[in-house]
C-alpha cells in the first residue's frame, strides 16, 4: 500500500496534490484544523490536526500508525500570509507566522520520521518563490519564514541521506488558492490601518494585483509534485511558475534594489 500524509489538507495546493495521489493509487491521510472528527472515505482518511500543536500532531501520528507501518511521502501545506511593516505590527506577529509556516513543518517531519524511515520514503517541503527573491517592504514576514523553510530543507536533506530518505523542496509562485484570494482584502485592511506607508501601498498596489491576476491553476503544482515524488533522482528544488519580474529584481545589486523601492515611497 502506497501511503501519503498531507497536512494543511484543505488548502488549494494540497487538494490538487491529493487528487493526483489518489489517482495514482495512494492511500492519503489528510490532516487539517477544519476537520471535526476522524473519518474515512475510500482511500482518504480525514483527521483533525492543528499543525501548531505538537500534541495534535502526535494524535494524528498515532492514528496513522494504527493504520499503516510506513509512510511513503509526507508534506505540510499549511501556511498563512501576513502583510504589514516590521515596525507597525505587534512583535508577536512573527511568532504566529513562523509557527504556522515553518515550525509546523519541522514538528510534522520530526514526529512522523519513524514512519517515513520505515518506508525509506520522501519528505517534500513546500517553500515559496519568496524563499529566493529579494525582500519586499511591507511583505517581509512571509518570505522570512520561507527562507527558513529552505534552510531547514537543506539541512534535513543532508541529514537524512544516510537513511535513504530524499528531501525535496517545492517553490510555487502565484496560484489560485484561498491564500491568494485573501491577499487583496488584507492589503485593503493594511492600507486603512498603516500610519507610515499609505503612499507606498497605494503606489505599489498595481504590481500586487497584476501578480494575482496571473495566478495559475493549482494542478500545475500537482504535476510537479508528482514528478518529484516519482523521479529516481529528484532535484533538490522545483521552482514552479516563479515571477520573472521578481527574479530580475533579485539579480540587481542591493543598492539598485533599494533605489527602485525608494521610487515608490
Amino acid at each position: 500500500m502506497k501511503t501519503a500524509v498531507i497536512t494543511g489538507a484543505l488548502s488549494g495546493l494540497a487538494q490538487a496534490v491529493i487528487k493526483s495521489q489518489l489517482e495514482d493509487g495512494y492511500t492519503v491521510f489528510e490532516g487539517d484544523l477544519k476537520f471535526t472528527a476522524p473519518e474515512v472515505m475510500g482511500n482518504e482518511h480525514f483527521f483533525p490536526c492543528d499543525v501548531t500543536s505538537g500534541e495534535s500532531i502526535r494524535a494524528f501520528y498515532d492514528y496513522v500508525s494504527s493504520k499503516t507501518d510506513h509512510v511513503d511521502v509526507i508534506t505540510n501545506f499549511a501556511g498563512i500570509v501576513i502583510l504589514g511593516s516590521f515596525v507597525e505590527l505587534p512583535y508577536d506577529t512573527l511568532d504566529r507566522i513562523m509557527d504556522v509556516n515553518m515550525l509546523s513543518t519541522f514538528r510534522i517531519n520530526n514526529i512522523f520520521f519513524p514512519l517515513v524511515k520505515a518506508a525509506k520514503g520522501r519528505i517534500i517541503n513546500i517553500s515559496s518563490e519568496y524563499a529566493r527573491i529579494t525582500a519586499i517592504p511591507i511583505h517581509g514576514y512571509y518570505p522570512l519564514t520561507k527562507h527558513a523553510v529552505d534552510n531547514y530543507n537543506d539541512a534535513l536533506r543532508r541529514e537524512l541521506q544516510i537513511h535513504g530518505i530524499k528531501v525535496i523542496g517545492i517553490r510555487p509562485g502565484s496560484f489560485r488558492t484561498n491564500m491568494q484570494g485573501g491577499i487583496n482584502h488584507s492589503f485593503d485592511v493594511l492600507l486603512d490601518q498603516t500610519e507610515y506607508y499609505k503612499r507606498f501601498l497605494r503606489r505599489i498596489k498595481f504590481l500586487m494585483t497584476g501578480e494575482l491576476k496571473r495566478a495559475k491553476d493549482p494542478s500545475i503544482v500537482a504535476k510537479v509534485y508528482m514528478k518529484a515524488l516519482h523521479s529516481r533522482h529528484p532535484r533538490y528544488y522545483y521552482n514552479v511558475r516563479n515571477s520573472f519580474k521578481m527574479k530580475l529584481l533579485t539579480i540587481l545589486p542591493a543598492h539598485l534594489q533599494d533605489f527602485i523601492f525608494r521610487l515608490f515611497f
